[in-house]
């Protein structure tokens, strides 16, 4: 099997976690998949990351690597920011086949999920029964995802948090550690659930909540 070799736009947090998380997966589980190394703009970083190298910044990614079969995965969220990033994807020029999904072996992923181009799904999360994800989205390690529940494109879920049956996540919206969200509920475009929520009600697009139960705060 052909392996595919990825840059990944990023370079600090969860950008890591994605690199380290491939490697574990190409050595432990013979995934045919590998990390060039990173695109990422801030020179404090130094030339190395992790062990791999700084191949370029963030908006010479494509022209360095257009020619070659890499793939890229978007790791450049910042919770404050995830509107922004998300929006950035569309300027860097990167065409919709040349980003990379990636799902840690550990993941289980229902077959009758529907995940989007550039989606990461990390180590031990459970994606269930007809469950969407949109495009760009990150899911990290430890989250669930119950049945039939929808994830727009560009959603950041961190470490551990639980979306239960049929909730609507919208588009660019930060999911904090370990926050719960109770089923059939909607959380908005660019809404930010804080760390810990317990989300039982619905959150308006580009509201920020947190506590539990979860309240709107400025």
């Amino acid at each position: 099997m052909t392996e595919t070799s990825v840059v990944i736009v990023g370079g600090k947090g969860t950008a890591l976690n994605i690199a380290e998380q491939i490697e574990d997966a190409r050595n432990r589980f013979r995934v045919p998949i590998r990390v060039l190394g990173f695109a990422i703009d801030d020179p404090a970083l130094g030339k190395s990351l992790a062990g791999l190298p700084v191949l370029c910044g963030v908006r010479e990614a494509w022209t360095s690597f257009q020619d070659s079969g890499v793939k890229f995965i978007f790791a450049l969220y910042r919770p404050d920011v995830v509107q922004e990033r998300y929006a950035m994807i569309a300027t860097l020029g990167i065409p919709a086949d040349r980003f990379a999904s990636f799902i840690h072996p550990s993941a289980y992923v229902s077959p009758s999920a529907n995940v989007g181009p550039g989606v990461v799904v990390l180590s031990h999360s459970s994606v269930l029964h007809r469950v969407s994800i949109g495009a760009f989205s990150i899911v990290n390690t430890n989250v669930v995802i119950e049945h039939e529940s929808d994830v727009g494109p560009g959603v950041f879920v961190a470490a551990s948090a639980c979306i239960g049956a049929r909730t609507r996540i919208g588009t660019a919206a930060f999911i904090g550690l370990n926050a719960t969200i109770r089923e059939d509920v909607s959380v908005g475009e660019g809404a930010f659930v804080g760390m810990a929520a317990t989300v039982i009600h619905d959150v308006a697009p580009g509201q920020t909540v947190y506590g539990s139960p979860a309240k709107a705060r400025r």
